[in-house]
């Protein structure tokens, strides 16, 4: 992959006729499965500071167990992205001791072709320092996107309160703060008890009553600023920029930029050619 030609974004959406095809495919031998093992988890590595990449390392990560040709092909994909966006810097501006943590909080309704279930994405931030982000496929299906939705609030609630309890065992006493950008969502957690939803199992309901016990405040927020949304489907490479600048994250167009020439603040990076990056061991053809 030394030579391959660099592409904008690290995946691309699947349609239902190309899962079909793929499908078909039979699992590739053991040592391939080995080496698509490894290469996904050097991936996964990389995709700890690197929102970019965590929705698409999620996808990767579903396949280990029997990856067949089409998934070598999206590893592919991810490598050409990397080739051409090796290192990116988080920066850190300087700020004063903040007394709010935030949550952004986003799904994709049904996201995934072939067990319909959604994706939660997740954006933690301490004042204007963004401090982890994830993506996971949620455990159950969801009938509406206001579902999902909700789900995602779940799990941004209970994040968050996690981080604010970490703080607070420094002596850091903080506020939560949760953004969403869907009013169903909204709904659903401001009322008391299931409504029409009686589906919905009765253990993601203790949100409703940690809202009403006022333990965080719940903020709609408009969908384009709602950064969590890189962390739930391939984006657009503009989409994907923009969400990347407001989480405080540059991408360097050098190897060897030095962090001062970036901008002003604080800048965290990684070594100029992490192991991870050499693409002589990523031999998976062009």
């Amino acid at each position: 992959m030394e030579t391959c030609k660099p592409v904008k974004s690290p995946n691309e959406k699947l349609t239902a006729e190309a899962l079909a095809k793929r499908l078909e495919l039979d699992v590739v031998d053991p040592h391939r499965i080995s080496q698509y093992r490894s290469l996904t988890m050097r991936a996964a590595f990389l995709a700890q500071d690197r929102p970019d990449l965590s929705e698409t390392v999620k996808c990767l990560a579903r396949k280990m167990q029997g990856p067949t040709e089409a998934d070598f092909g999206d590893l592919k994909r991810l490598a050409r992205y990397l080739k051409g966006n090796m290192r990116m810097v988080q920066k850190f501006t300087p700020q004063k001791f903040s007394n709010v943590v935030s949550v952004h909080a986003d799904s994709d309704f049904a996201g995934c072709l072939l067990t319909r279930k959604s994706t939660t994405g997740l954006v933690c931030y301490y004042g204007r320092h963004t401090l982890r982000h994830s993506s996971n496929l949620q455990s159950t299906v969801s009938l509406s996107s206001g579902e999902s939705e909700y789900y995602a609030l779940v799990k941004a609630v209970a994040s968050g309160m996690a981080t604010q309890e970490l703080l607070r065992s420094w002596g850091i006493n903080v506020n939560l703060q949760v953004y969403t950008d869907s009013a169903a969502a909204l709904g659903t957690c401001n009322r008391l008890g299931l409504g029409k939803s009686r589906h919905i199992q009765t253990r993601y309901l203790w949100i409703q009553e940690k809202l009403a016990e006022r333990s965080f405040e719940l903020i709609k927020i408009d969908t384009k600023l709602n950064t969590a949304d890189i962390c739930t489907k391939a984006l657009a490479s503009e989409a994907a920029e923009r969400h990347l600048k407001a989480m405080g994250f540059v991408k360097c167009s050098r190897c060897n930029e030095k962090v001062g020439e970036l901008a002003g603040g604080f800048l965290i990076l990684l070594p100029p050619e992490p192991s991870s990056l050499r693409f002589s061991d990523w031999a998976i053809g062009n």
